[in-house]
């Protein structure tokens, strides 16, 4: 598949980009620039304008933060189809974090320009951003809560889950394609201690681990090592690992 094909698949697979007519979403397209980026180069630094909205058309990523003494706190991880960075957009303020490739993943970098026409003028688009960040907050309140309550197994579980959130990283399956190494990164916590919670996530058939991934067997049972509760609304519907309302 060409670079332009697969650009146009992830605009087009994007939710915020189903109200938009073809002659609009080829003009947002028109607008975006990408760049690939290796495993540990930075997409974009803390501090930095914040210019774009940015999205991950393949690889993954993550944002942290780096304290004065050289130790970096990881918050999230964001996975292919997953867009991030819109509060600083908004507030046209520098980024308050660090965005760096976790693996080869290739970015989509829209305006701000393009970003704030689609704000003012695309009632779809806001409802997305709405959404995105309803459940950014619930991650970021269930993140400090494991980080500061869990055992490591639920730790390690929530980062796994948060990976699958269908709304934050709409393109992710359950094969997760992230070595122990970087889901450590991504929890806080070193390879070996990762490890041994997903031998014993594979113990209770929970996951299965794989040459280059973990592939997630059990959905609901991830759920809850993770402490995830799904919203009410969807009670006795398709599990899912949303924290829109945790």
């Amino acid at each position: 598949m060409s670079a332009d094909a697969e650009l146009s698949i992830f605009l087009r697979d994007a939710r915020w980009a189903n109200g938009l007519r073809p002659q609009e979403l080829l003009l947002v397209q028109q607008s975006l620039v990408d760049r690939c980026f290796d495993a540990g180069a930075i997409v974009t630094m803390k501090g930095a304008p914040a210019d774009h909205w940015i999205g991950v058309v393949s690889g993954m990523v993550k944002v942290d933060t780096m304290e004065v003494d050289g130790r970096t706190t990881t918050f999230i991880g964001v996975s292919k189809g997953g867009w991030l960075g819109e509060g600083s957009v908004l507030k046209d303020e520098p980024r308050p974090y660090e965005i760096v490739a976790l693996q080869e993943s290739r970015i989509a970098f829209m305006p701000r320009s393009t970003f704030l026409w689609l704000y003012e003028n695309s009632l779809p688009f806001n409802h997305f951003l709405i959404a995105q960040l309803n459940a950014r907050l619930g991650q970021f309140i269930s993140l400090v809560e494991k980080a500061r309550m869990a055992e490591t197994p639920a730790q390690v579980a929530f980062g796994l889950a948060s990976l699958l959130n269908p709304l934050l990283n709409p393109a992710a399956d359950c094969k997760v394609r992230i070595s122990q190494e970087e889901l450590g990164k991504l929890c806080g916590l070193s390879r070996q201690i990762v490890s041994g919670a997903l031998r014993r996530l594979q113990i209770a058939g929970v996951v299965s681990l794989e040459y280059g991934g973990v592939r997630v067997l059990d959905v609901p049972a991830l759920n809850r090592s993770a402490g995830i509760i799904p919203p009410a609304s969807e009670a006795g519907a398709r599990p899912n690992l949303s924290t829109l309302d945790s």
